[in-house]
């Protein structure tokens, strides 16, 4: 519970509009980043604007009119999102450690996916022995280490 209330919070943090690149817009209401992340924010200091820790601020409308913090439905949202991925690498994590080792690196293969009974599509560098798995299934397993 420790942990999905800090993920909670964690998330909270943000501006609603904040979505950073390199595959977001940087801010969804349009506003330039370059001239709003100029005031320092939060217990470090760094210069977010008010996009993250705008709730430290006496008054985030100042630096940006379009601010608005996220809520917490948003980060319980965000919360149950992190506990599902971590569920499912439980479950998968074990299988593709052991298929790491089952032959030498540069490989590529399709087993059952350990959390869905989908296919999982694996592969393994040859050069740094780093794993990509990708399931079929919607919203299961897709990382690259």
């Amino acid at each position: 519970m420790k942990d999905r209330e800090r993920t909670i919070q964690f998330e909270m943090n943000y501006c609603q509009h904040y979505d950073p690149q390199p595959h977001g817009k940087g801010c969804k209401a349009g506003m330039d980043l370059k001239t709003v992340q100029v005031v320092p924010t939060g217990e470090k200091g760094y210069k977010w604007g008010p996009c993250i820790a705008g709730h430290t601020l006496k008054n985030p409308l100042e630096h940006c009119p379009k601010w608005i913090r996220r809520t917490r439905e948003m980060g319980e949202k965000r919360a149950d999102s992190v506990e599902r991925s971590m569920n499912i690498l439980t479950k998968v994590m074990p299988r593709i450690s052991e298929w790491r080792k089952e032959a030498p690196q540069g490989k590529s293969e399709v087993i059952e996916c350990p959390a869905c009974n989908g296919k999982l599509h694996l592969s393994q560098s040859s050069y740094n022995g780093h794993v990509r798995a990708r399931c079929e299934t919607e919203n299961c397993v897709n990382f690259i280490e």
